[in-house]
């Protein structure tokens, strides 16, 4: 009965190959091999019969081959003993609540959604510590992180985030106690073009730990989307999936030489990682106490790949019949100087950046990295921490100076972010107005079609830099309707300039003038500053208007502004 079983299972995939054969092959080549399929399975019937044969208590093969034992050697060497199953141990999946805000409606939040994600254990002067990206754990409520093999959860609190970089640092109170065998990962350097790597996490498709094996295929700038700012990064061919997330990139010492943290849609089997040079940044920020921030050199600038612009600015265009030792002259042209930039009466428009601490630009605004490999001159600029000096060799109008300023993070018109704090918002007789940001663009759709005109007018605010310390586009989301607001309910997406004939600088400034305000009646402009819209409401009316629409619309505040 046990041969007639095995044969059984034998004949289902020799059937179906047949099948497939045979519309391949033909009716003569099919003859064939029906012919010696016939004798191996006569052959596989008669030692299946042979070895039914033999005692009840003989097995076809060794335990082992059914289930594992404690001391099954891999590759050579005793499991237990392996460097890189510590290495294993060291990556942990990380389980997360999100409450994330509603943009549109910044008085509420969305419904709770939970993700699952990879972090690994690394070893800092403050403990023993969990590093993952700040994506996986932005507005939770509720984190928790696994050990591989174990079963149980433990609670862990966010101690540190960089959005800019996509990182966080999570702390796990056991994991200081001494109680648990954790094995914290080195960090290495940035790895080399074609240096094979492997992405270790929990990616989505099984709970399970997923090795994925690849090569280091690129080491460029690279734009990290959690908010949009551009730093360097690493490509590697290997997948990173959902769930990959803030998992550890090992090299073949097992070194950390970056976390996976994106992927490319529209290729497969490319993914981005965060080198180890920006994490190391980011845990020297954290450790110094200081948020964690990567610098700039706070003005924009074009290339100078035209040799017809070259000459304008007056550069050397390199050895010539007449002057066989002239040198040629490369770098970029400054464009805009951020007015809040440490660069403001340093540099100035029309000024050509040679160099950066003796690191030569070339017209393409990029700066030797590695041998045959350049990167742009802000990845060095963003290696350098708030308050580092940077001396820059610059050409103005034909002389050649050299200047120093110390660099600093640059904030923009239009955040990307709110640092995990809900979006603010104000409420006055009904009109809602915020803060305009990146995810409010989103929440609209600004990127995937036209959506409105005004829309329109809000993205090209995007990158801009602020004027003065404290500025915020402050914007109309929408007009809740009410008996004293009639006439504008379905104005939207409108940036306020001023109120009762003043400019508004923030939303707490227009909170600031709306509350002391003793005129008839409330004016505000909106954009643009020639012909925009205006709305008008009278006084007496807005405390008992604004009560009312909150009241039924479950509004709990009326002003809601984390950094007020």
């Amino acid at each position: 009965e046990r041969a007639a079983s095995l044969r059984k299972t034998f004949d289902r995939p020799r059937k179906v190959s047949v099948v497939r054969i045979w519309t391949a092959m033909g009716r003569r080549t099919i003859a064939v091999l029906s012919t010696a399929l016939s004798l191996s399975l006569s052959l596989a019937f008669h030692s299946v019969s042979r070895t039914c044969q033999q005692p009840p208590s003989t097995l076809l093969v060794d335990n082992d081959r059914f289930w594992p034992g404690r001391d099954i050697e891999v590759d050579g060497e005793a499991e237990d003993d392996s460097a890189h199953k510590a290495a294993l141990d060291s990556v942990v999946k990380i389980f997360a609540s999100h409450s994330e805000p509603d943009y549109l409606l910044p008085w509420q939040r969305q419904q709770q959604s939970t993700s699952t994600s990879s972090g690994f254990i690394v070893e800092v002067p403050g403990g023993i510590r969990v590093i993952t990206n700040a994506h996986s754990v932005e507005y939770t409520s509720v984190v928790q992180v696994q050990l591989r093999g174990d079963d149980e959860k433990y609670a862990a609190t966010v101690e540190a985030v960089s959005n800019e970089a996509d990182l966080a640092i999570l702390r796990v109170d056991l994991f200081d106690k001494g109680t648990l065998d954790l094995h914290p990962l080195p960090i290495g350097r940035i790895p080399s073009l074609q240096e094979s790597v492997e992405v270790i996490g929990y990616p989505a498709g099984g709970d399970s730990l997923s090795i994925t094996k690849g090569v280091v295929s690129r080491i460029e700038m690279q734009e990290y989307t959690q908010a949009g700012e551009i730093l360097l990064a690493l490509q590697i061919d290997a997948a990173i999936n959902p769930g990959n997330s803030g998992g550890p990139v090992v090299n073949e010492r097992l070194e950390v030489i970056g976390v996976a943290f994106q992927g490319l849609d529209e290729a497969e089997n490319v993914g981005y990682v965060v080198p180890s040079s920006v994490l190391l940044h980011f845990m020297e920020d954290v450790r110094r106490g200081k948020n964690p921030r990567f610098c700039k050199l706070g003005c924009d600038v074009q290339f100078l790949e035209s040799s017809s612009f070259r000459k304008l600015l007056k550069m050397k265009q390199g050895q010539t019949n007449e002057d066989p030792k002239k040198q040629k002259q490369t770098g970029v042209m400054v464009r805009r100087v951020y007015p809040l930039s440490a660069a403001v009466g340093k540099l100035k428009k029309f000024d050509v950046i040679m160099a950066a601490d003796g690191i030569p630009v070339g017209n393409d605004g990029k700066i030797p990295f590695r041998r045959g490999e350049r990167v742009a001159l802000g990845g060095y600029v963003s290696s350098l921490f708030a308050g580092d000096i940077i001396t820059l060799t610059i050409l103005r109008e034909g002389l050649e100076l050299e200047v120093s300023f110390p660099v600093q993070p640059i904030q923009h018109l239009v955040p990307a972010h709110f640092d995990n704090e809900p979006p603010p918002y104000l409420i006055c007789s009904g009109l809602v107005f915020t803060v305009l940001s990146v995810p409010y663009l989103d929440a609209k759709g600004a990127w995937d079609e036209f959506y409105s005109e005004s829309v329109t007018y809000l993205q090209g605010l995007v990158n801009q830099p602020p004027s003065s310390a404290g500025d915020q586009v402050v914007v109309l989301a929408q007009v809740l309707a009410h008996r004293d607001n009639l006439g504008y309910e379905d104005l939207t997406d409108l940036r306020l300039l001023k109120f009762n004939g003043q400019s508004v600088r923030s939303l707490r400034h227009l909170n600031e003038l709306i509350t002391t305000s003793n005129g008839d009646f409330l004016i505000f402009e909106f954009a643009p500053e020639d012909g925009g819209r205006m709305i008008i409401l009278e006084r007496e009316n807005n405390e008992r208007a604004t009560k009312e629409v909150c009241h039924e619309h479950s509004i709990g505040y009326t002003y809601c502004n984390a950094n007020r």
